[in-house]
């Protein structure tokens, strides 16, 4: 029952701690992340990709519920137009379901997943940002500027924080 419990406290925790830090990173760091090469460092997404590697019987966690609210807050808060992120999380939690499904989860599937939906936020959230006249700047000027560097930033923390959380989550693998 103890098991239960705190795994349903570590994953609300984790997103909570992990929207904190992704705004609190790219304020303390503007500097050198919206430089040039601007990087965002997608640590919410990040958290969603981890408990759906790291964790077996994902019922009991309602991720699609979590990414949906996060989705809200997270529009309201950083991006200040509802829609963009609330669909895009959700997409994100069934898509890595779905990779989940058909391969074994390593470190090396984990951080193909994880580009993958690197990708298809990126694309998809400069897309709806476009069209909502949110980002004005050119889909050449972001592939060759934001896109690249964001994806090595992401990719780099994906891989320094995968054992650390892969430890924390152990204790509720079956």
């Amino acid at each position: 029952m103890r098991r239960k419990r705190q795994h349903h406290i570590l994953f609300p925790l984790g997103v909570i701690i992990a929207f904190i830090f992704e705004g609190s990173i790219m304020h303390f760091f503007s500097g050198l992340l919206a430089g040039t090469f601007p990087m965002v460092p997608y640590l919410t997404l990040l958290w969603f990709v981890y408990a759906i590697l790291f964790v077996n019987d994902l019922t009991q966690l309602h991720l699609y519920w979590w990414a949906f609210g996060v989705g809200i807050v997270y529009d309201l808060y950083y991006i200040g137009v509802l829609g963009i992120y609330t669909f895009l999380f959700p997409l994100i939690v069934y898509v890595t379901k779905l990779l989940k499904s058909y391969f074994e989860a390593n470190v090396v599937s984990g951080t193909f997943f994880y580009l993958i939906d690197l990708i298809i936020v990126l694309v998809l959230g400069y897309a709806a940002g476009r069209m909502a006249h949110l980002v004005y700047f050119s889909g050449m000027h972001f592939m060759a500027f934001a896109f690249g560097p964001t994806i090595l930033l992401n990719l780099i923390i994906f891989l320094l924080l995968y054992y650390p959380v892969s430890l924390l989550f152990d204790q509720y693998r079956s």
